[in-house]
């Protein structure tokens, strides 16, 4: 299966730092997650929500390749804070090394994935070379020239 992770492009695909340091839909405070979208543009639009309408500094995105024999573990869609308890747990648990749940950015339409580096399937997931990207101009706003 290939998932997409948009990352600022001076940090490694895998970097951790940000979900130790902040909460997130599937994981509370002091977890090590990686998160990563079905499709490049749910990880474009992921971005760009979480953004906040800060300035978006200079990005890359990055394929992900998980193997097929890893197993998968699929969340149904639990409201916060029951789906940081949820998440949590499940990294303590080590029950699997991607945890597969709905995005509300389209309405719980498509998927974003939970990555745990800790568990010990996580070192047979690779990826590609990260490529820049260049957000369209258009979305914040300003017509192209």
């Amino acid at each position: 299966m290939i998932v997409f992770r948009m990352h600022r492009i001076s940090s490694d695909v895998f970097e951790t730092v940000g979900s130790f340091l902040n909460p997130g839909r599937w994981h509370g405070i002091g977890a090590h997650v990686v998160y990563a979208a079905e499709h490049a543009s749910l990880a474009v639009l992921e971005t760009l929500i979480h953004s906040g309408g800060r300035k978006i500094p200079p990005m890359a995105i990055t394929q992900i390749q998980i193997p097929d024999e890893i197993q998968i573990e699929q969340a149904s869609w639990i409201d916060m804070p029951d789906s940081q308890i949820f998440g949590d747990r499940w990294l303590q648990e080590m029950r699997t090394a991607v945890l597969r749940v709905p995005s509300i950015a389209v309405n719980r339409m498509e998927s974003n994935f939970v990555l745990n580096p800790r568990h010990p399937d996580f070192s047979r997931i690779g990826h590609e070379k990260p490529k820049e990207f260049r957000f369209d101009p258009r979305y914040f706003g300003r017509a192209t020239p």
